[in-house]
C-alpha cells in the first residue's frame, strides 16, 4: 500500500502542473516509526488534486455543454465514492485519516479500499492487532478517542479545502454534488450511531469475520465507539470482552453498550452535525460581494478527542489581499472553550496563527481548560514548497498531534 501511495504522488505531480496547488512529498509525520504514509497533509492534498483534476477533465471534455458536464461529474463522484470506492477518493481519504492517527502511535493497518469491492456494505481499516489497540488505549487515550472520528475529520477538511480554493482562485470547477454527498453521508453516519440497525450490522460483521483477526475493522461503527470511549478514558481495552468467535477482543461497540447519557450525547452530536449544512456553497454560491470586499462564510460541527468543535470559517479578499479566519467553540461534557485562527493566503510566505483554550488533557469530563496555540508558515519559491508548523497541546483539524509538536513538510507547488 505504501508503494501505491508513493506512486500516486509522482503520477499526480507530473499530470497537474498547470493548475496551481501544493503537494507535500516529504512530511516529518512519515517518520514517526520507520516510514509510514501518507500523512494527513499528504492524503488531503492527493484527494484534493484527484477531484479537481477529474472534474476539470470532465468539464473540459463536454466543452460548452454544461448540463452534461454537471451530470457526468455527479455520476463520477457517486460511482468512485460509493459504487466502487477508488484510491484517492473521499472514501479513501476517510480511511487514511484513521490510519494516520494509528501510524502516529506506531500502529500498523491496511486501507481496504485497495480491495476494489463493488457496492461494499462498509470499508474497513484492517490488519490491526488487538495488542496494538490495547497499547494505544492505555498509553494515548485521547488519541484513541480521536481515532474513531478522524475519518469524517478528513472528509470535512476536503470540503473546506475545495471551497477555499474555489473562492480564492475563482474556480469554476463543479464540486456541488461532491459537497452534498459528503455532508449527507457524514451526518447520516453520525445520526445512525444509536440506531437498532447498528446492532444488527455489528452482529453480522462479527459473524462474517469469524476467527480471522486480520480481517476485522479497527472499530466497527465509528461513532458508537467514539461515544463509548469518550466517557471511559481509563477503561482497559480488554474490558470490551471476548469476540463472539472466541478469538480476540470484541472491538465493536453496539448501541446497547452505551449508557443512556452516552446515547443522548451521541444523538446530540448527530443533531449538531446538521450545522454543516449552513454553507452557501451547497446552494452554488461561492462568494458574496460587499463594496470592494469579496467574502464567504460557512459553519461546521466536528467530533473531536474531547467532544465537539463548532466552527465558523470565513474567507475575505480586498485589493488582492486575502485572509482566511475561523472562530471555534470547543466543548466537552462540562463547558465550552474559545478558539480563533487566521491565515494569510496567496503570498510567497503565508503565515498562520491559532489561539485556543481546550479541555485540560483533552478530557471529556473536566471543567478546567488549558491555553494553547499554533504558529506556522508556508514558503513557496518557484516550484518548491516548504511548510513549518509548531503547536502546543491541543486538537487542530488535520494536525495528527494532540501533544506539543513541530512538523515540517517539503514538496512541490505549481
Amino acid at each position: 500500500m505504501r508503494r501505491r501511495a508513493l506512486l500516486a504522488f509522482f503520477i499526480l505531480a507530473s499530470a497537474w502542473k498547470a493548475h496551481g496547488a501544493d503537494l507535500p512529498i516529504f512530511d516529518s509525520d512519515n517518520f514517526v516509526d520507520g516510514f509510514r504514509g501518507p500523512s494527513m497533509a499528504q492524503a488531503l492534498a492527493l484527494t484534493t488534486i484527484y477531484y479537481e483534476e477529474s472534474h476539470r477533465a470532465i468539464q473540459k471534455a463536454w466543452g460548452t455543454k454544461e448540463r452534461y458536464a454537471r451530470w457526468s461529474v455527479a455520476l463520477f463522484d457517486t460511482v468512485t465514492s460509493g459504487v466502487v470506492p477508488l484510491p484517492l477518493s473521499d472514501t479513501w481519504l476517510h480511511e487514511e485519516y484513521h490510519r494516520a492517527v494509528m501510524s502516529n502511535q506506531s500502529v500498523s493497518s491496511f486501507n481496504d479500499v485497495y480491495h476494489f469491492e463493488i457496492l461494499p456494505d462498509a470499508i474497513a481499516v484492517s490488519h490491526v492487532k488487538d495488542e496494538a489497540l490495547t497499547r494505544m488505549k492505555l498509553e494515548h487515550p485521547a488519541d484513541f478517542v480521536r481515532l474513531h472520528v478522524a475519518g469524517i475529520e478528513g472528509e470535512y477538511a476536503l470540503v473546506e479545502r475545495l471551497e477555499r480554493r474555489q473562492f480564492f482562485q475563482r474556480s469554476d470547477l463543479d464540486h456541488l454534488v461532491l459537497y452534498w454527498l459528503i455532508k449527507l453521508n457524514t451526518s447520516a453516519y453520525v445520526l445512525s450511531g444509536t440506531d437498532h440497525e447498528n446492532e444488527d450490522d455489528t452482529a453480522q460483521w462479527e459473524r462474517e469475520e469469524g476467527t480471522d483477526v486480520r480481517r476485522r475493522d479497527f472499530t466497527g461503527h465509528d461513532f458508537t465507539a467514539w461515544a463509548y470511549d469518550l466517557s471511559r478514558p481509563d477503561e482497559p481495552y480488554a474490558a470490551r470482552g471476548v469476540h463472539p468467535s472466541g478469538v480476540g477482543i470484541r472491538r465493536y461497540r453496539r448501541p446497547s453498550d452505551l449508557t443512556p447519557a452516552e446515547s443522548d450525547y451521541l444523538d446530540m452530536a448527530g443533531r449538531r452535525s446538521l450545522l454543516n449544512f449552513l454553507d452557501p456553497n451547497l446552494a452554488g454560491i461561492p462568494e458574496f460581494q460587499t463594496g470592494s470586499v469579496r467574502w464567504n462564510a460557512a459553519a461546521s460541527s466536528l467530533l473531536t478527542s474531547f467532544g465537539l468543535s463548532i466552527d465558523v470559517r470565513g474567507y475575505f479578499e480586498r485589493d488582492g489581499r486575502r485572509i482566511a479566519v475561523a472562530l471555534h467553540r470547543y466543548s466537552n461534557h462540562d463547558r465550552a472553550f474559545p478558539g480563533i485562527e487566521a491565515e494569510l493566503v496567496g503570498a510567497r510566505i503565508t503565515p498562520r496563527i491559532a489561539l485556543w483554550i481546550q479541555p485540560r488533557g483533552q478530557q471529556f469530563r473536566t471543567h478546567d481548560g488549558t491555553a494553547g496555540g499554533l504558529i506556522g508558515a508556508s514558503l513557496r519559491q518557484g516550484h518548491l514548497l516548504v511548510e513549518l508548523e509548531a503547536k502546543t497541546e491541543g486538537w487542530v483539524e488535520s494536525n495528527v498531534h494532540l501533544d506539543r509538536a513541530v512538523s515540517a513538510r517539503a514538496g512541490i507547488t505549481f
